[in-house]
């Protein structure tokens, strides 16, 4: 469904990302795990479009240059020229950190603006489904977005994202700062995304959480992958567990 091959970035002299070959199977969990700075969300931002918009953006101004190199295709085509909406339309979808809602807005009105891609006719089905995963959310459908705790702003850009109907859900690092008992239920929630047949890519620096709930994962350090396969084989090794995990 997902094929990387080759994804390196670069801004200016700084380089981000070294090469990077990467592949999501339709159906499967997949996760991406790293400690801080390691480049999952640079990643997760070249392939969803974000890089590229950057770089058209900051073209004849005095910012460093951005280079993205590499393919990214998405179910066969190439995806790595194409801006995020365009991406978003092909049904790859990312769901940013820090989940970003707009504040003054209410609940079910984020909800609407994540469904600005669909047909008319296809909005309040979507909207149904969301409400159906998180009931959360249509008891809050009236209140500000910006009055919602941190856990109940989690399960607002999910459904946000799951709003522009993906085919591949990318997730990135839904648990930062929420509590342990709240990340516990943003977990539950992308697996039972999961479970709706919606592909995801994880990327979380809660590694062993991840690598629990993931068919395959890949490990990302200083810009490199540095490791790969089967996420419970990774889970049970103990070198592993010593590098990434501080067992």
């Amino acid at each position: 469904m997902l094929e990387v091959r080759g994804l390196s970035l670069l801004y200016g002299k700084a380089q981000i990302l070294f090469g990077l070959d990467l592949e999501v199977r339709q159906g499967e969990l997949v996760c991406l795990v790293g400690p801080n700075g390691a480049g999952k969300t640079s990643f997760l931002r070249a392939i969803s479009g974000l890089v590229r918009l950057e770089a058209h953006l900051h073209r004849g101004t005095k910012a460093g240059e951005i280079r993205l190199e590499g393919e990214v295709r998405f179910q066969g085509q190439r995806v790595d020229h194409l801006l995020p909406h365009q991406i978003a339309r092909l049904g790859l979808v990312l769901c940013p950190e820090r989940r970003r809602p707009f504040r003054e807005l209410t609940v079910e009105e984020n909800l609407l603006a994540g469904g600005l891609l669909l047909p008319k006719a296809a909005v309040r089905q979507q909207l149904a489904f969301v409400y159906e995963l998180f009931p959360r959310l249509y008891e809050r459908r009236a209140q500000r977005a910006g009055d919602l705790s941190g856990g109940e702003q989690q399960m607002l850009a999910l459904g946000r994202a799951l709003m522009a109907r993906p085919k591949l859900l990318a997730v990135d690092e839904p648990s930062t700062g929420l509590a342990p008992k709240v990340r516990a239920l943003v977990f539950e929630q992308i697996q039972r995304i999961r479970g709706e047949g919606v592909t995801v890519l994880l990327v979380e620096q809660e590694a062993a959480r991840a690598l629990a709930m993931a068919d395959r994962a890949y490990v990302l350090s200083n810009g490199r992958l540095v490791r790969q396969g089967p996420a419970q084989e990774l889970l049970g090794d103990v070198q592993f567990q010593k590098t990434y995990l501080g067992l």
